[in-house]
């Protein structure tokens, strides 16, 4: 007789494995450039099992962007109780959490790069609003952060309100991971391919004096 729970457990720690090598695949050679059947290789499986559980290309793409942004969703979580950002001013708080686009390229350039091919590669896909949905709830916990800091802004003061909080968001959030993808796929001129936290500092900076009163 089969045991469902151990059965359980090993399909689980197959998909895992899955989104696992994907990931380290998608990051290191782009997503278009890889096959699943190099997936199911990398994973030690026959591409009919991989199919077994994701039935496109697309669909584990999909599994592995939204794992990838909850797991670093966690991240941002600890450190804010880590860092009591509650007790910051929405000034203070624009400048926490600007300072993970700069761990994203310190210590996640994986993501930035597989982030950018996600986005290609969805686009050409022509990914569905349902599918997409568990993406972009992910994505959506990092949204809800700022909205957050943006009310408190809009009680203490040390944040411009009036512009409106999706274009304030959307141009931050696009800035920001532009230039850290550039620079961690070093799409950028990069003398002796050095360390490009400095220029980040400086976007971050731009960003702040544009956003920040002098409520702060």
């Amino acid at each position: 007789m089969r045991n469902a729970e151990k059965d359980e457990r090993e399909m689980a720690q197959r998909r895992e494995k899955m989104l696992e090598e994907g990931f380290r695949l998608f990051s290191e050679r782009g997503i278009e450039s890889v096959a699943m059947q190099d997936v199911a290789d990398a994973c030690g499986l026959g591409i009919a099992t991989l199919y077994r559980y994701f039935k496109t290309k697309l669909s584990l793409v999909l599994a592995i962007g939204t794992r990838q942004w909850e797991d670093y969703a966690k991240v941002i979580d600890a450190n804010r109780t880590e860092n009591a950002v509650e007790k910051m001013t929405a000034a203070e708080e624009l400048s926490f959490y600007l300072d993970f686009y700069i761990d994203l390229y310190h210590n996640h350039k994986d993501l930035l790069c597989f982030n950018q091919n996600f986005n290609i590669f969805v686009q050409h896909e022509g990914a569905t609003q349902e599918q997409l949905a568990p993406y972009i709830a992910a994505l959506g916990n990092i949204v809800g952060l700022f909205h957050m800091m943006y009310e408190k802004g809009k009680k203490d003061g040390t944040l411009r309100t009036d512009m409106s909080e999706d274009r304030m968001f959307a141009a931050t959030s696009h800035i920001m991971l532009a230039v850290a993808v550039r620079y961690a796929q070093g799409l950028i001129f990069q003398a002796n391919s050095e360390d490009m936290t400095r220029e980040l500092l400086l976007v971050k900076q731009m960003i702040l004096r544009e956003y920040v009163t002098e409520n702060k």
